[in-house]
């Protein structure tokens, strides 16, 4: 677990990996796709059930919506109307005006069963489903990626860290040779130019010092802020081991990793969604039934009224067959796109599988080959310095000895982190 030590939090790999799961933005995002797939899934299981709908209208009109006019002699014989006293005549026989629903109240509740959708409901809810596992397998390769991003930035850390180890000691090495020198040269034994090669190399060794310093600065920085962890006070523990396993320890069968591999299983899925969406493209084709019932209610003529009811409705697309024969063409057509591109990623996928073990496997033999690069040089350094000593040798060829013992170390150091992201990558193609 991670530590304070001199105000600075030291974290361990797995503390990076575990806090880069925990906070990275695309993990966050990646969290909330399957959510969001999660809610749609429930949206499509809703469809199973009936359709409710409601409606009320209140109206209250300037005047009434039915206007009529009556005429009493239309309806009343002539022989009845002479009958009628004559001042009465023009009252009774004249035009009458009617005016009705001024206002008034209509309501109803109505509730709709499909029956039967072409299969619509059934296979759309399934495209749903696909899609929530699409989410979720995706999600996995999110966290593929952001653990081995962290792992990145981690090693090469490490390893600017292990080239800033070296630098000190060969600047402990050139310092001591330095005051060697100026006695040399006091004595008289040395020249003023062999004083400055060694302040050559000096200056040189600090430049490079300021090199892989800023190069660590910015490296934890964007550590810190991919993990979510504060960029001030953030360190890692240094960890760089002699021993590596050997690549036959994470070895897999290309052709049995690639089938187990989160992205066949999303071109597995790609196909059973085209298939879906081959079926639903028939679907809209087919008639749809239904039945429901409703409550009515209205309230005319200053009279209220309600009944129920219950319906049956059948929807035939008549027109739409032409085209949806093109449609479902169209959509086979799709299904094989589907299953080529399942055939094709195979193979790439394959491919890969061997070529990242080619590569694991050639890292290795590299941080073999620097192991034997340090101990030659290391031995080198040694002899030329004894030989320095005596006087058999030159000063320049004491400091050539100590550029190729710092480049063994370095060398050492870029391939053992090469190695481990590496070994991560390889295992993440084949461990699923």
């Amino acid at each position: 677990m991670s530590h304070t030590l001199n105000a600075q939090t030291l974290y361990t790999l797995a503390d990076c990996e575990q806090m880069a799961i925990k906070n990275n933005n695309r993990i966050k995002n990646g969290k909330l796709g399957v959510q969001i797939a999660g809610q749609t899934r429930k949206e499509a299981f809703t469809n199973y059930f009936p359709s409710v709908s409601g409606t009320g209208t209140y109206f209250n009109a300037h005047s009434g919506l039915m206007k009529s006019s009556i005429n009493p002699q239309d309806v009343i014989s002539p022989d009845l109307a002479g009958m009628l006293p004559a001042e009465l005549q023009g009252a009774l026989l004249s035009p009458i005006s009617v005016s009705l629903l001024k206002n008034g109240m209509v309501g109803g509740v109505t509730a709709t069963q499909p029956i039967f959708a072409g299969g619509r409901i059934v296979n759309g809810n399934k495209l749903a489903k696909i899609g929530e596992e699409v989410a979720r397998i995706q999600m996995e390769l999110t966290e593929d990626e952001v653990v081995l991003t962290t792992h990145t930035y981690y090693w090469q850390i490490v390893n600017l860290k292990e080239k800033l180890a070296t630098i000190t000691a060969v600047e402990e090495m050139l310092t001591t040779l330095q005051k060697d020198v100026n006695v040399a040269v006091k004595a008289g034994l040395s020249t003023r130019n062999d004083v400055l090669r060694v302040e050559l190399q000096l200056h040189d060794v600090a430049s490079n010092r300021l090199k892989v310093e800023n190069g660590i600065k910015v490296s934890k920085m964007l550590l810190a802020q991919f993990m979510g962890a504060d960029m001030i006070h953030f360190d890692l523990e240094n960890r760089v081991d002699n021993d590596c396993q050997e690549p036959t320890a994470f070895f897999q069968d290309a052709g049995t990793a690639v089938m187990n591999r989160p992205e066949t299983q999303l071109l597995d899925r790609n196909i059973r969604a085209a298939k879906l969406k081959t079926k639903m493209s028939l679907g809209e084709q087919l008639p749809t039934i239904g039945v429901g019932g409703g409550y009515l209610y209205n309230d005319l003529l200053n009279k209220s009224n309600n009944s129920s009811v219950v319906f049956a409705t059948v929807s035939v697309p008549i027109s739409g067959w032409w085209g949806g024969s093109h449609a479902r063409k169209r959509h086979k057509l799709m299904e094989q796109q589907a299953i080529n591109d399942r055939t094709n990623n195979i193979e790439l996928m394959t491919v890969e599988t061997n070529q990242v073990w080619n590569e694991l496997v050639e890292a290795h033999a590299q941080i073999i080959l620097a192991e034997s690069s340090i101990q030659s040089a290391t031995e080198n350094l040694r002899i030329v310095g004894d030989s320095y000593k005596s006087g058999i040798v030159p000063l320049t060829d004491l400091l050539d000895a100590q550029v190729l013992f710092q480049q063994s170390k370095n060398l050492y150091s870029d391939a053992y982190s090469v190695y481990q992201i590496k070994i991560l990558k390889y295992r993440q193609i084949t461990d699923h």
